[in-house]
C-alpha cells in the first residue's frame, strides 16, 4: 500500500479505497445476502471450534474462505457476517489498485483510474446476492488479480508471485485453475518467450495448491474441490431451462456493464494482449462451467476486461468520457440502491428459535435439504459433516428432478455422512423437504434409504414447524456402523441394553 500511495498519490488511492467500501454499505448493515455465505459460515464455525475440513465439514469447495470466516469469527467473538463484507470491499479494493497500476505502466496515469473505477463499480453493478456477499468469488478476485498482473511483469520474480497468487485463487475459488493457460503463457511472452518463466509459475501455482495438505486432508479436499464434481460441471442431461437461465444471466450482466463491454469490444487487436484475451475466455468458460449462470461467476471475467477497456477510454474526448462515466454510475447507481433491499430467502428465525430453545450449545443438529442458514444462526454444528444434503441425492441449485439425480450424488458423501452420524449421532434430526424448501420436497429422506434407516430406528417425532419436521434422538440410543448391501458403512440401532436391531420407538414426551 505504502508503494501505491508513493506512486498515486494519497487522495487518488483513498478515492478508490473509499469508493470501494460506499459500493458496499448494504452489505455492513444486512448480514446475510447469498446462502453460499450461510455455508461458508457453518464450515467456518467448525473450523473455529477445532473441526478439521473435509472431514469434520464438507462442501465441494476450496478451504481459504472457510478459513477466513473462522479467523473472522475467532477475532470478533461472534458469527456476524458484516466484517468480513468489509473485508471484501477492502479486497476490491486492493484488486483495483494492483490493475490500475498495471494500466499505469502500459497507458498512463488517467487509463489506470479508469480501471481501478471500472472493477470497483463492476464488481458490485449485479443482483444483491452477486455483489454485496462475501463469498468464494468475490474473496479470489484479489490474488487473482495479483496473478494476472505479476505474470505479465516478465521477469523470474513476477513468475513466482504470479504462480502463488494463482495457486491463492484456485484455493478460493477452483474455478480459477484454468487461469494456469493465460498465466503460463503471460509468463512465457512477457519474459522475452522464455519457457522457464512458464515453468517456474506453473510449478510455484501447483505448489501452492498443495500447500494446503499442511493444514487439510489432501485426498479429501482434492476428491471434494476437483475430481467428484464431474456430474456437477458437465453433466447438462439434468438441469433444467439452460437457455433462458444463459440469457438471463447475460442479461443482467450487460445492463450492470454496458460501458465496460463496449469499451472492450472497441479494443484493437495487439499481439502483446493475447494473454488478457485468454484471460478473459477463460473467465466465459467459468461461467457456464455447469450450465448454472449464477451472477458471481462473473467476477472472473472482469479483471481482463478492465485492463482491456481502461486504455480505451483515455483515448477519446473529455466529452466522450464524460458520458462513459455517467452511463457506469447510472447502472451501478441502479443495482447499489436494489442492494438496500435484497431478495429474502426461506426465513430461517422459527426454525432456529426451536433449535436454540430444544438444544444446548454443544449439541449437533443434522438439515436434511439445502438450508445451511439455520446451522449459522444456530451456533450448532452440523452432524454427519456435510453442510447441505445434495451431495447425498446429487442436486445442483436448478435441479429438482426427485429420483433422476441420485446417479449424480458426490462418490463417497453418503459413508462419510453416515460415518459422521453414527459418531456424533445429532440431538434433532430437522427435515425441510416437507415444506418443500429450496425444491427439497423431490428429495424426501426416503429417497436415500440408510439415512430412512437410521432416522426411523433412532428418533421421534416431536412436532413441526412451518411446515419442517423435527425428530429428536431416543433416549438410550447409541448409533453404531453396520453394513449395507453394497458395504458401506451405516449406523443402526444400538439399544440402552447393548442389542442391536429392533424398530420399536417408545414415545417420548418434548423436552
Amino acid at each position: 500500500m505504502q508503494r501505491w500511495i508513493t506512486r498515486f498519490g494519497g487522495a487518488p488511492v483513498g478515492l478508490v479505497v473509499v469508493g470501494a467500501l460506499v459500493s458496499r454499505l448494504p452489505g455492513f448493515v444486512h448480514q446475510l445476502f447469498d446462502p453460499d455465505e450461510a455455508a461458508i459460515a457453518t464450515m467456518g464455525m467448525v473450523v473455529a471450534r477445532g473441526g478439521t475440513l473435509y472431514r469434520d465439514v464438507a462442501d465441494r469447495k476450496p478451504p481459504l474462505a472457510p478459513f477466513l470466516y473462522a479467523a473472522s469469527f475467532w477475532l470478533t467473538g461472534s458469527r456476524d457476517l458484516r466484517p468480513l463484507h468489509v473485508f471484501a470491499a477492502l479486497e476490491i479494493a486492493a484488486a483495483a489498485l494492483i490493475c490500475a497500476s498495471e494500466v499505469r505502466r502500459r497507458a498512463g496515469a488517467h487509463a489506470a483510474w479508469w480501471a481501478a473505477g471500472l472493477l470497483v463499480t463492476g464488481a458490485v453493478a449485479l443482483n444483491a446476492t452477486d455483489a454485496q456477499a462475501a463469498n468464494f468469488s468475490h474473496l479470489a478476485l484479489l490474488p487473482a488479480c495479483a496473478a494476472i498482473v505479476a505474470a505479465r511483469r516478465g521477469t523470474r520474480g513476477g513468475a513466482v508471485l504470479g504462480g502463488v497468487m494463482l495457486g491463492l485463487a484456485v484455493l478460493t475459488r477452483q474455478t480459477w485453475v484454468i487461469g494456469i493457460v493465460p498465466a503460463a503463457y503471460a509468463a512465457w511472452w512477457h519474459g522475452g518467450r522464455r519457457a522457464g518463466r512458464a515453468v517456474v509459475l506453473v510449478t510455484t501455482a501447483a505448489l501452492t495448491v498443495t500447500s494446503v495438505a499442511v493444514t487439510v486432508p489432501f485426498s479429501s479436499f482434492f476428491r471434494w474441490t476437483f475430481t467428484d464434481n464431474g456430474s456437477l460441471l458437465f453433466d447438462l442431461a439434468h438441469s433444467q431451462s439452460v437457455g433462458a437461465r444463459a440469457a438471463q444471466a447475460i442479461a443482467v450482466f450487460l445492463a450492470g456493464h454496458v460501458v465496460l463491454c463496449w469499451l472492450v469490444a472497441r479494443r484493437g487487436w495487439r499481439r502483446d494482449e493475447l494473454d488478457l484475451w485468454l484471460w478473459l475466455a477463460t473467465g466465459l468458460v467459468a461461467v457456464a462451467a455447469g450450465f448454472r449462470f449464477f451472477g458471481h461467476y462473473w467476477l472472473q471475467v472482469l479483471p481482463p476486461m478492465c485492463l482491456l477497456a481502461a486504455p480505451v477510454v483515455a483515448a477519446h474526448a473529455p466529452t466522450v468520457r464524460r458520458l462513459l462515466a455517467a452511463g457506469v454510475a447510472l447502472s451501478t447507481t441502479w443495482f447499489w440502491v436494489e442492494a438496500w433491499t435484497p431478495a429474502t430467502h426461506a426465513n430461517p428465525a422459527p426454525l432456529v428459535a426451536e433449535v436454540r430453545e430444544d438444544t444446548t450449545a454443544r449439541q449437533r443438529i443434522a438439515v436434511w435439504g439445502s438450508f445451511p442458514e439455520i446451522y449459522w444462526e444456530s451456533g450448532r454444528d452440523p452432524a454427519g459433516a456435510l453442510v447441505v444434503s445434495d451431495f447425498l441425492v446429487g442436486k445442483a441449485a436448478d435441479v429438482a428432478n426427485g429420483r433422476g439425480t441420485l446417479a449424480d450424488a458426490t462418490p463417497g458423501a453418503l459413508g462419510l455422512y453416515m460415518a459422521s452420524l453414527a459418531a456424533h449421532p445429532p440431538e434433532l434430526f430437522i427435515d425441510t423437504s416437507t415444506a418443500g424448501i429450496r425444491h427439497y420436497h423431490a428429495y424426501p429422506v426416503r429417497l436415500v434409504p440408510p439415512v430412512e434407516q437410521f432416522l426411523r430406528a433412532n428418533y421421534h417425532r416431536v412436532e413441526t414447524v412451518d411446515r419442517v419436521v423435527f425428530y429428536r434422538l431416543l433416549p438410550g440410543r447409541h448409533p453404531a456402523p453396520v453394513r449395507t448391501p453394497q458395504g458401506v458403512p451405516v449406523p443402526g440401532e444400538i439399544r440402552a441394553d447393548g442389542r442391536t436391531g429392533g424398530t420399536t420407538r417408545p414415545r417420548v414426551p418434548r423436552h
